[in-house]
């Protein structure tokens, strides 16, 4: 069985090596829906506690639509915008409501130009992924200092709406991590 320092530093080491999906490497071009849930299974595959486990699903896409979480597709086609809202509410439903996830974007993308919105977002959340990362993995090996991670990146957004969205998204980025987190120390354990 492993000990709990050993479970501790393997997963450490995972999150300090973590993929996250940057602007860049999000399409261009417009995804129908079977190319965007290939794109979310690669690209959130690490997310994954169980092989079987299914990233995202085209009823949890209508789903999010028919909710007015995100705008509906043009000609059946998903813009990357539409990708990067699917990324972030991937990660945010596992600690917010779908209701409370719709609140949380809705007044961005009420915006004239919610594209540039959602990328400012998307930019802000990518930030806030990396530095809980290293945050909790420089924790998970007693090397964290007690200061909020994140702080520069919210601090340096002049931007008062986009802060608070960028305050949510840390404060869930660092809840599911820690939520993982628990998960291989059971799966380790049990």
């Amino acid at each position: 069985m492993n000990t709990f320092n050993e479970v501790i530093e393997r997963y450490a080491a995972q999150i300090r090596t973590a993929d996250v999906i940057e602007i860049a490497d999000i399409p261009t071009i417009d995804l129908y829906m079977d190319q965007v849930t290939t794109f979310m299974d690669k690209g959130l595959a690490r997310y994954k506690r169980n092989e079987t486990d299914k990233i995202l699903t085209k009823t949890m896409i209508n789903n999010y639509t028919k909710a007015k979480i995100f705008p509906p597709p043009v000609k059946k086609k998903y813009s990357r915008t539409h990708l990067m809202l699917l990324i972030m509410i991937y990660h945010l439903k596992a600690i917010l409501s779908i209701k409370d996830i719709g609140v949380l974007f809705h007044v961005a993308l009420a915006e004239p130009d919610a594209e540039k919105q959602a990328q400012q977002i998307y930019a802000g959340f990518v930030a806030l992924q990396k530095s809980t990362y290293a945050y909790l993995a420089n924790m998970a090996e007693n090397k964290a200092d007690d200061s909020f991670y994140g702080k520069d990146i919210m601090l340096g957004c002049e931007d008062r709406e986009l802060r608070r969205i960028l305050l949510v998204l840390g404060l869930v980025i660092r809840a599911n991590t820690e939520k993982q987190l628990a998960e291989h120390a059971l799966d380790a354990y049990f």
